[in-house]
C-alpha cells in the first residue's frame, strides 16, 4: 500500500483538515476575547505559535493512534475491518463539518459587522452609492491612544501623531487630513466609516502608545475604512532613543501598503519634516491644546499667555522649531487687536510678532506655509509695496498649510482664487471652523449670497453653533440687503467681542434707517464691554457719521499695528470707504505703496452713508 493510501486509511489528512478548521476557530475567538479582558498583545502570538506546534503532534498522533468504540487504541492493536474504519471516518466527517459551519457563520457575521453601518443601514448605503468614492491615496492620522499610566503621556502621545501626520504630508501622491479634524476625534470611538467619510478618506491610520521610563511600545494600524481590513498592523518594542525610527518604519510602511513608491528626494524630505526632539514637540502639544481651548469659546487672551509659555519651552529644546514660532505669532496679533490693550502693549506685540514671523518665514524654507508666513510679514509692515505678489504667492500654495491672515485677500479683489484656497482647506480639514466662514466671505464678495448661507448652514450642523458662524450670517445677510433677518439673530452673535458684537444690533438698525437706534445700541454696548474702534467706525459710518468715522479712524491709524485693523476695518464693513484716506495718513501711505484699488468693492448699502 502506498504511502498517501495508508496516510488516508488512518484518517491522518480528515484529523489534519479538523485541526486547522478548529485551530482557526480558537485564534479568532482569541482575537475578540483577548482585549475584553486585558491580555497582552503577546498572548495572542503565544496562541498561535501553540496551535502551530500542536498539528504534527495532532497528525502523529492520528498515526499512531486511532479513536474506536472501545476508546482510544494503537493503530496495531485495531481489527482494521472496514466497518471500523467507515464509522471513525464518518465521525471526523462530522467534526470538519461543524467546524466549517461555525467557521463559515462567523465569517459572514465578522464581515456583516465591519459592513453594515451601526444606524439606520439603509440610509447609509443609499448615501455611500450617491456619494463619490474618497481618493485611495487619502489618509487620517488619528491621535494615537495613550496606554500608560501616567496622564501627562498624552502629550507624548499626541506628538508622536502629529509628527507622523506631518511626514505622511510630505508625500506628493498622498491626501492628508488636516490636524484640527483628525483630531476632534480624540478620545471618541467613533466608528471608522463614520470618520472616513466625515474626513473624506479612503483609511486610518490609529494605533496606541505605552511608556514607561526609557522603554515605550507604539502599535499602529492602517485599515481601509470602506470594509475595516486591516492593510498594516505593527507593534515596536524599543527604548526612547528609538522613537524616531519608529516614527520614519511606520511612515515608510503606510506609503508601501497603499503602493506610494518614494524616490531619494521624497524620502529625504519625509525623515525630515518635523521635530526630532522628543521633550520639544511635547511642550508644543502642551501649547497647542491651549491654543485650541483658547479659540474654541475659551477665555482667549488668557489661554494664549499660558499657551505661549509652553512654545516658549519647545524653542528653547529645539531653537529650529517653525511651527512653534508661527503659532507664537497668533498670541502677538491677538494684542494688538484688543481692544483693552495699551499702545505699549501693542507696540511690543508688533515688535514679537514680526520677530517671530521673520524666524519662522526663515525657518520654513521648504514648507508650503512659507508664502502664507510671508503675507503675514508684509501685512504687519510699514511697507505694503510687495502686497500683491505676496497675495498671489499665497493663493497659490500647495498642500494643507493652516492660512491665517490671508482672509484680506478676499476683500481687495482676490475673492475668486480666495474662494479656491479655501475650498482646498475645507476638503483638508472639513471640521475646521475657520474654513467655511472664509468660504462663505469669499461666496458674497462674488456675490453667491445663498450658496454662502448654505455653507454657513452646513458648518452649523457639523460644528454646532456659535458666535463666529452667526456673525458671517448675519453679515451675508447686511449684502443681501435683509436687514429684518439680520437683526433678528443679533442675540446669538453679541458674544464675539472681537469682530462682530458691538455692530450686531447696530448695523441692522441702520440699514433700516432707525439710526437713533442704533446710536444706542453702541452706547449701551460700549457701557457693558467697553469700546471696540473697529466697530465704531464701521458702526459710525452705516449710520452716515462720517466726521465720527474719520475720527476714530485717525485714533486707529495712529496705534501700533493700527493700518491692518483698518484693512479689517474695511473689509468687514463692505460699505465702500467707511472712512477717509486723508483721515489716516499711514493707511494712505500703505494703499499706494501695494496699489490696491481704494474705495474696497461696496456690498452693504446703508441708506444715511452718502460717500
Amino acid at each position: 500500500m502506498s504511502l498517501f493510501a495508508e496516510l488516508r486509511r488512518r484518517n491522518v489528512f480528515r484529523v489534519g483538515a479538523a485541526y486547522a478548521v478548529v485551530a482557526w476557530l480558537l485564534v479568532q475567538a482569541a482575537d475578540l476575547l483577548f482585549p475584553i479582558f486585558g491580555a497582552p498583545d503577546w498572548a495572542l502570538r503565544i496562541v498561535v505559535v501553540l496551535l502551530l506546534l500542536g498539528l504534527p503532534v495532532a497528525l502523529l498522533i492520528s498515526w499512531v493512534f486511532e479513536l474506536t468504540p472501545e476508546g482510544v487504541k494503537r493503530e496495531k492493536d485495531i481489527d482494521r475491518s472496514a466497518s471500523v474504519t467507515r464509522s471513525t471516518g464518518r465521525k471526523l466527517d462530522r467534526v470538519i463539518i461543524v467546524a466549517l459551519v461555525i467557521a463559515l457563520g462567523y465569517f459572514i457575521w465578522e464581515r456583516q459587522a465591519r459592513i453594515e453601518p451601526a444606524a439606520e443601514p439603509s440610509t447609509e448605503s443609499s448615501a455611500a452609492v450617491e456619494e463619490p468614492a474618497p481618493n485611495k491615496r487619502s489618509i487620517a492620522v488619528l491621535p494615537f491612544v495613550n496606554m500608560s499610566a501616567d496622564p501627562e503621556n498624552e502629550y507624548f502621545a499626541d506628538g508622536l501623531s502629529e509628527e507622523l501626520l506631518n511626514q505622511l504630508a510630505q508625500i506628493p501622491d498622498l491626501q492628508v487630513a488636516g490636524r484640527t479634524s483628525s483630531f476632534s476625534f480624540k478620545g471618541k470611538n467613533e466608528d471608522l466609516r463614520i470618520i472616513g467619510k466625515t474626513l473624506d478618506v479612503a483609511h486610518v491610520l490609529e494605533g496606541s502608545v505605552r511608556r514607561q521610563g526609557d522603554k515605550v511600545r507604539v502599535t499602529a494600524q492602517l485599515i481601509r475604512v470602506d470594509d475595516g481590513f486591516h492593510l498594516l498592523s505593527n507593534t515596536y518594542d524599543r527604548t526612547m532613543d528609538d522613537v524616531f525610527v519608529i516614527q520614519d518604519d511606520i511612515a515608510s510602511n503606510v506609503a508601501t501598503a497603499l503602493k506610494i513608491v518614494l524616490d531619494e528626494e521624497s524620502w529625504g524630505r519625509m525623515q525630515e519634516a518635523g521635530v526630532r526632539n522628543v521633550d520639544a514637540f511635547i511642550e508644543f502639544q502642551k501649547g497647542r491644546e491651549l491654543f485650541d481651548l483658547a479659540h474654541g469659546g475659551g477665555e482667549l487672551m488668557a489661554l494664549l499667555r499660558k499657551g505661549i509659555v509652553h512654545f516658549d519651552r519647545a524653542i528653547e529644546l529645539f531653537p529650529e522649531f517653525a511651527a512653534a514660532y508661527w503659532q507664537k505669532s497668533d498670541y502677538y496679533a491677538h494684542v494688538i487687536i484688543e481692544p483693552t490693550s495699551t499702545d505699549e502693549e501693542r507696540a511690543a506685540a508688533l515688535r514679537d510678532l514680526q520677530e517671530v514671523l521673520d524666524i519662522a518665514w526663515r525657518l520654513s524654507e521648504d514648507s508650503p506655509r512659507r508664502p502664507l508666513i510671508d503675507f503675514d510679514r508684509v501685512l504687519f509692515s510699514d511697507d505694503w509695496t510687495p502686497m500683491r505678489d505676496r497675495i498671489e504667492k499665497a493663493l497659490a500654495i500647495t498642500g494643507c498649510p493652516e492660512p491665517t491672515w490671508i482672509e484680506v485677500a478676499t476683500g481687495v479683489g482676490y475673492a475668486a482664487p480666495a474662494l479656491e484656497l479655501w475650498q482646498h482647506f475645507q476638503r483638508c480639514e472639513p471640521l475646521s471652523m475657520s474654513a467655511p466662514l472664509k468660504l462663505a466671505n469669499a461666496l458674497v464678495f462674488l456675490g453667491r449670497h445663498e450658496e454662502a448661507l448654505q455653507v454657513l448652514d452646513e458648518a452649523e450642523v457639523r460644528l454646532g453653533s456659535n458666535p463666529w458662524i452667526s456673525g458671517t450670517r448675519q453679515w451675508a445677510l447686511l449684502a443681501m440687503g435683509r436687514h429684518e433677518e439680520a437683526l433678528a439673530i443679533a442675540p446669538d452673535v453679541r458674544d464675539d467681542r472681537a469682530f462682530f458684537g458691538m455692530s450686531a444690533e447696530a448695523t441692522p438698525l441702520a440699514m433700516a434707517g432707525d439710526l437713533d437706534a442704533a446710536r444706542a445700541a453702541m452706547e449701551k454696548w460700549r457701557a457693558e464691554n467697553g469700546g471696540n474702534l473697529r466697530n465704531e467706525i464701521e458702526i459710525h459710518a452705516a449710520i452716515g457719521d462720517r466726521d465720527g468715522a474719520n475720527r476714530l479712524a485717525a485714533e486707529l491709524d495712529a496705534r501700533p499695528g493700527g493700518t491692518m485693523m483698518l484693512m479689517m476695518t474695511a473689509i468687514y464693513c463692505s460699505c465702500g470707504a467707511p472712512f477717509d484716506l486723508e483721515a489716516t495718513p499711514n493707511f494712505r501711505e500703505r494703499i499706494r505703496e501695494s496699489g490696491l484699488d481704494w474705495p474696497l468693492e461696496t456690498l452693504i448699502r446703508y441708506p444715511a452713508k452718502d460717500w
